[in-house]
């Protein structure tokens, strides 16, 4: 009877040995930390305009560029990407670069193309282009699982590369006229800006936002002996947001 009972002790031992202890529990989900790292993609559809900061450096080609001319902005679409990292849950920090365009018309000018002292007027169709880098400060808080808001005030450097004005006279009879700036343009120029909307989270690492978004350039565009114009910008801010 006592070597029954011994032998049944020992089965029991050795099954309870057997047995992974309930306190050891290798997960390793809770150690895994997600990288700080988000990529912004955007498509930026703008209504471009132009501001005249002074006609003081007005050409001898141009007679009258002032701010009682008419301007008329245009549509433009942008398209970049952004590659912010997190300093804290809700402060970003991120830097861009996009391809970026602006276009307006500036009405009722008066131009001397011949220099004898003859001006016609005529209408000023401006089309630009640029390679920006953004510098951005994401401020971000979640009102929900899926949605957080988002504050993003911006600067950012601009290099001009290509400046082109159509010059549609009033007169029928006068041919238009294409005048191409890009070799006077400013070596870059800065730009000020501020997008507020938020990000809508269909998956852990996955979000599509949506901004209004407005710019100011505060420099003027063409170097040379010429009216200050420079661009502000009205429009949205779409994407896709990736954490990896």
């Amino acid at each position: 009877m006592k070597k029954l009972i011994l032998l049944s002790l020992l089965v029991s031992s050795l099954s309870a040995w057997a047995q992974p202890d309930d306190e050891i529990v290798y997960y390793t989900d809770s150690k895994v930390t997600q990288s700080k790292f988000r990529l912004h993609l955007n498509a930026n559809p703008y209504y471009t305009d132009m501001r005249l900061i002074n006609n003081d450096a007005a050409s001898t080609l141009i007679n009258s560029f002032s701010e009682d001319n008419k301007t008329k902005g245009g549509f433009a679409f942008n398209f970049g990407l952004d590659l912010f990292y997190e300093l804290a849950p809700s402060f970003h920090v991120g830097l861009g670069v996009n391809r970026a365009f602006g276009r307006y018309t500036v009405e009722g000018i008066s131009l001397d193309l011949d220099g004898d002292g003859t001006y016609f007027n005529a209408n000023d169709e401006v089309e630009v282009s640029m390679i920006s880098v953004p510098l951005k400060v994401n401020f971000n808080t979640s009102i929900s699982d899926v949605f957080s808001l988002e504050v993003i005030p911006m600067v950012e450097m601009n290099f001009l590369d290509s400046y082109v004005a159509n010059i549609n006279y009033s007169d029928p009879s006068i041919d238009d006229t294409v005048l191409n700036l890009s070799d006077d343009l400013r070596d870059f120029n800065w730009t000020v800006g501020l997008s507020l909307g938020g990000t809508y989270w269909f998956s852990d690492n996955w979000g599509v936002f949506v901004r209004a978004s407005a710019k100011y350039m505060l420099n003027d565009m063409i170097a040379k002996d010429w009216p200050r114009e420079t661009l502000i910008n009205f429009g949205g801010n779409l994407g896709l947001q990736v954490k990896f």
